[in-house]
């Protein structure tokens, strides 16, 4: 009787998990903002990430006059140590996860558990204060430019992320990963079905630009970017120039970072 409960038990996992990976092949293949219209200037935004993790960059201050971020983080610890910093980075994360690899503590069975299986993980936004594009192992980029309808989509969909408590983001550790990212508390939930990639993609689909419409790893992002696209890469002459305005300048280890316009 054990034995056969257990079994079953073992089947239902396993038919769970096709499941959600047969969902997440057609999230991928079933695109949203398919009619997306590219621009040839405006605000430079950046997907960056790889097959497991994704990511957006902006410029800190963009050339429309629209946002300057670190007014809106009006953070004094920050803005000393930042002053002259082009490019913002956002990215989302689980809470219990992302502090224990800022920690340097291993990651916990019941951490991993409720990942998967939990529907309402606290979660943080990792915001990083840079001037290139950090070099994941296997990196892809991908780049758009955004009218200025856009880019205040995307700003609202970004700030409505963020836990505010006395109209400023709250934060929740200046130890990050590297030492220019920070920690902050968002009122969203992170689960197997809302991930950093499907906030990536809910970010994208936000602001006009085409996406996947579940994308819980990072190459439904990138295969619904790339639809537009016949070059399947360039070379690294195609990245912008470090003089080009919104503060793009060229990522580090050009020759091994594709990227896409």
């Amino acid at each position: 009787m054990i034995y056969s409960v257990a079994v079953r038990v073992v089947q239902l996992f396993f038919d769970v998990v096709i499941l959600f990976f047969l969902f997440a092949i057609i999230g991928a293949f079933w695109g949203r903002n398919t009619n997306e219209v590219l621009h040839m200037e405006g605000v430079s935004l950046y997907i960056h990430g790889d097959g497991f993790h994704t990511e957006l960059y902006l410029p800190v201050k963009d050339s429309l006059g629209i946002i300057n971020w670190m007014d809106w983080f009006d953070d004094s610890t920050i803005r000393n140590k930042h002053t002259n910093t082009t490019l913002i980075n956002f990215a989302w994360a689980e809470y219990d996860w992302t502090l224990a690899g800022v920690e340097q503590k291993p990651k916990g069975i019941r951490t991993t558990l409720e990942i998967f299986f939990s529907p309402r993980n606290k979660s943080v936004m990792h915001v990083q204060w840079m001037n290139e594009l950090w070099p994941l192992k296997h990196p892809v980029t991908v780049k758009r430019y955004l009218s200025k309808e856009q880019y205040l989509q995307l700003i609202a969909f970004l700030k409505n992320g963020f836990v505010i408590n006395n109209d400023k983001p709250a934060i929740r550790s200046y130890n990050g990963y590297y030492g220019w990212d920070y920690l902050y508390l968002s009122n969203r939930n992170y689960n197997s079905f809302n991930t950093c990639n499907q906030f990536t993609s809910d970010a994208l689909n936000a602001c006009g630009v085409r996406n996947a419409t579940f994308s819980p790893f990072g190459w439904g992002v990138f295969y619904q970017l790339k639809r537009h696209l016949r070059s399947p890469s360039t070379t690294s002459s195609s990245y912008p120039s470090p003089k080009e305005k919104d503060g793009a300048v060229l990522p580090i280890q050009t020759n091994e970072l594709p990227l896409y316009h």
